[in-house]
């Protein structure tokens, strides 16, 4: 994860991100970083259940979400700032970004098509979106297919620049699917949705980071939830969680260069 961004990967994925709003990465992570993911999911998932605390939904509880997942291991803050993953958001964002939230989502058999409504993950803004002000990304550690629940989305409404009417998706919408390991990148105006688990006995886990622009709140709290210690460990983290002036945004005692904002 620590290899040279290429910029030609960059610039391809560009192109389909305007045009068709997401596009998918294949061996994002390798074998290596994939199985410490998973080991670290599958422990905090085990940790919820044991705790009574898990967020489970679905018929049964066959989905789990789990949040804030900074705090959660390592693994994940590594994810967070994963330098592919960080180059396409600002590809469409500019350079100044940060980190609205890093969740889990676990789909199990038996989630029936109630999860899957479609919604937007620039939906707290004013309508109409001339402007893109977030970007999710998704890293597989599964397969994500059509049987498993692979995310469901409406190409090109990115376009659109409202919110859907947060109905039940289209019976044959496209499907964000690939490999375990691969990671995908959508438009925060892009209309999608969980898809429904088909299989028997298969999970569909996958980790959704999403960012936005500095001037916008996050959607977790990090000021609050982060546990401070890893503010040194990690570089990078403190400005991607908003702990770092901005322009003036998120200062203490005044911007650290007050007087040239004096009027």
């Amino acid at each position: 994860m620590t290899a040279p961004v290429p910029q030609a990967l960059v610039e391809a994925c560009r192109r389909v991100l305007d045009e068709v709003g997401y596009c998918v990465v294949p061996d994002a992570l390798d074998c290596e970083a994939l199985e410490s993911v998973r080991r670290a999911l599958d422990r905090a998932a085990a940790q919820d259940d044991s705790d009574g605390t898990a967020l489970r939904y679905g018929p049964d509880g066959a989905n789990q979400r789990l949040w804030a997942l900074l705090n959660r291991g390592d693994e994940f803050i590594r994810l967070a700032l994963h330098p592919l993953a960080l180059a396409l958001v600002r590809s469409g964002l500019g350079p100044d970004i940060q980190l609205t939230n890093i969740s889990a989502n676990i789909t199990g058999p038996g989630g029936d098509r109630e999860i899957g409504r479609l919604h937007t993950d620039q939906g707290f803004l004013p309508q109409p979106w001339p402007f893109q002000l977030a970007t999710n990304v998704a890293f597989f550690l599964d397969d994500f297919t059509e049987e498993n629940g692979a995310t469901l989305v409406v190409p090109g409404s990115h376009k659109v620049l409202d919110v859907p009417d947060h109905g039940l998706a289209p019976d044959t919408p496209a499907r964000i699917t690939g490999k375990a390991g691969s990671m995908a990148v959508w438009d925060g105006r892009l209309h999608h949705a969980t898809g429904l688990n088909r299989t028997a006995d298969q999970r569909r886990r996958g980790i959704f980071a999403t960012y936005n622009l500095p001037f916008l709140r996050t959607q977790e709290n990090w000021c609050r939830s982060l546990d401070p210690r890893l503010l040194d460990r990690f570089p990078g983290l403190a400005a991607l969680t908003g702990f770092e002036e901005w322009q003036t945004l998120g200062s203490v005692n005044g911007p650290k260069q007050s007087g040239q904002f004096l009027t």
